[in-house]
């Protein structure tokens, strides 16, 4: 088991959860295309049902080790069947610039796993990016040290930057400086830190630049990536 401890908007306090090691029935972890996740952090500003959440507070390991949260990412779903998921996903140099699939809850996608293998990946992967098929999916992600209770939408263009620092943390290794940034990255005016750029869903070429540590955000004009073919 991998034991966590969340504070999402609707759990009234931390609230301890035990997710299934991936490992039981998977061997190694599955990985997992960054395309994936920067689909997901797109449709988190297209629809109303999928957000992102600084509610992951605390993680612990099979023999209740402290981990570091901010390597981790716990997607909280819940489709028109009512059928729960939670899946727990771990970025790590070992894993080549892709996401690892560490733990999944509640037991019946366990039994899904352990009876279709890594046969079953790709669907739930697929139905959890089809907004049509969902009614909630929520990207729990870790909080900053200088964490503060703002605004709802402060709060939520915070954490999909946060979510987003993660995504460039898969696809990018350090430089010589021991960095994760390139050195002509955007700095944060206020705390110095690297500050990623969020696309709006609506206004293509434009969005908010905002600082995954402490919250700072700007609305500036933003050049659209290009799109890379999804793989998973």
């Amino acid at each position: 088991m991998i034991y966590l401890s969340t504070r999402t908007s609707w759990q009234k306090s931390a609230t301890k959860i035990s997710l299934h090691n991936m490992n039981d029935v998977i061997y190694p972890y599955p990985l997992i295309e960054s395309q994936f996740f920067e689909d997901i952090n797109s449709l988190t500003r297209k629809h109303q049902h999928y957000n992102a959440e600084m509610g992951l507070l605390n993680i612990a390991g099979e023999e209740k080790k402290a981990l570091d949260p901010d390597f981790w990412i716990l997607i909280w779903a819940l489709d028109f069947r009512d059928r729960m998921f939670q899946i727990l996903i771990e970025r790590h140099p070992d894993y080549g610039g892709k996401g690892a699939i560490a733990a999944v809850g509640p037991t019946d996608l366990l039994e899904f796993f352990g009876s279709m293998k890594n046969n079953a990946i790709l669907p739930t992967l697929t139905l959890i990016n089809s907004p049509e098929k969902m009614k909630s999916v929520v990207v729990v992600v870790s909080r900053p040290k200088n964490y503060q209770e703002r605004s709802k939408e402060k709060n939520q263009y915070q954490a999909m930057g946060r979510f987003q620092n993660w995504i460039n943390k898969l696809k990018n290794t350090p430089n010589t400086k021991g960095q994760w940034f390139p050195s002509n990255a955007p700095t944060c005016p206020v705390c110095n830190g690297p500050i990623v750029g969020i696309q709006d869903g609506y206004k293509i070429g434009f969005g908010m630049l905002v600082c995954p540590d402490c919250g700072h955000m700007e609305r500036k004009e933003i050049v659209k990536q290009k799109a890379y073919e999804k793989k998973f």
